[in-house]
């Protein structure tokens, strides 16, 4: 546990030393150009008479900061933790009289936290007339963020003062642990932050309410077309049967007209064969041998012009015996016949 005990120092000489115009690097920035040594510093600071331990351990602490901002993996490992403002957000009211209020809030936050990322370049939140596939790539990105922040400064244990290789390799495994904890841990806690936003970014809320309505849109459309359809099957099965009556009605109609006419013609038939009978027996009471044979031409005169009701009549008077009667009938219906 010693090397926590000196990381907040490191960190301080680390700093001075980084905001030196001569000794300025920024993260990412190549170490080339470092210059030789801290010394000139060290030396500085024992002319203005400090204590010779003082002094040694200044320039110690100097080197170690020194070491630091020289070293690719050990920069990193500073900007990973140098005073960084890593404030993030675990509650969000959103105002509706303050709709940029989500703007001024998130928006810092992941700009801080875009120096971390390996993908470069970082989506901004953009503001609220952004484009919904902007702010959708934005957020893809963001929950697949892979960030190259290094705790290992924040490592329990200090490998050099280890007492042995076994106790150093204990130490390397311990430390490995934390530092893991430790991303594992900031990573969930970037990650909510992430959810927090999606969870209240006013561009978002207008999508989902846009999708809603026009799902809702869609949904009485749907509704109205079914009905529409069931209107117009309801309306043609309606016209099928007022058709199918119409047909049944004027079948019914042929099929009585039929049936009148098929009746009025068996009764004409009748009527015929009747007038047939009636002139066949009037004319045979004018046959050889028959009472009236002397009048057969008039017979066959009166039998041919007069219905059939007045033939039958003429029949039973002439069969009835009386000749005067049947001689008045007879000549009766001859001048009816002949006019």
């Amino acid at each position: 546990r010693g090397s926590m005990s000196r990381f907040p120092l490191l960190l301080f000489a680390a700093s001075l030393l980084a905001a030196g115009d001569a000794l300025l690097l920024a993260p990412g920035r190549s170490v080339a150009a470092r210059p030789a040594a801290p010394r000139a510093l060290a030396t500085a600071a024992e002319k203005e008479g400090e204590e010779e331990g003082e002094e040694e351990e200044e320039f110690k602490l100097l080197s170690a900061a020194w070491e630091l901002l020289g070293s690719e993996e050990k920069r990193r490992q500073y900007d990973s933790l140098d005073y960084f403002n890593d404030a993030l957000p675990t509650a969000f009211r959103p105002r509706a009289d303050d709709p940029g209020r989500f703007f001024r809030v998130f928006g810092p936050v992941f700009a801080r936290q875009a120096k971390f990322s390996v993908a470069r370049p970082v989506p901004s939140v953009g503001d609220d007339e952004t484009p919904l596939e902007e702010v959708q790539r934005f957020y893809a990105f963001w929950t697949r963020f892979r960030s190259w922040r290094d705790f290992s400064l924040l490592a329990e244990y200090d490998t050099a003062e280890a007492e042995d290789r076994e106790e150093r390799r204990w130490m390397q495994r311990q430390n490995k642990n934390e530092v893991e904890r430790l991303k594992r841990s900031e990573m969930r806690r970037l990650m909510s932050a992430v959810e927090l936003a999606q969870e209240n970014d006013p561009r978002l809320h207008r999508a989902k309410e846009e999708r809603a309505a026009e799902r809702e849109l869609q949904r009485r459309r749907k509704e109205e077309a079914l009905a529409a359809e069931k209107r117009a099957k309801a309306e043609a099965a309606e016209q099928a049967r007022a058709a199918e009556a119409a047909a049944a009605a004027a079948a019914a109609e042929r099929a009585s007209k039929d049936s009148d006419k098929a009746a009025a013609k068996r009764e004409k038939e009748k009527a015929r064969s009747a007038l047939k009978k009636a002139r066949k027996e009037l004319k045979s009471l004018g046959e050889e041998g028959a009472a009236w044979r002397a009048r057969a031409s008039d017979l066959e005169a009166v039998a041919s012009g007069l219905p059939l009701v007045e033939i039958e009549a003429l029949h039973a008077t002439l069969s009835a015996g009386d000749e005067a009667a049947g001689t008045d009938a007879l000549e009766a219906a001859l001048r009816k016949v002949l006019g």
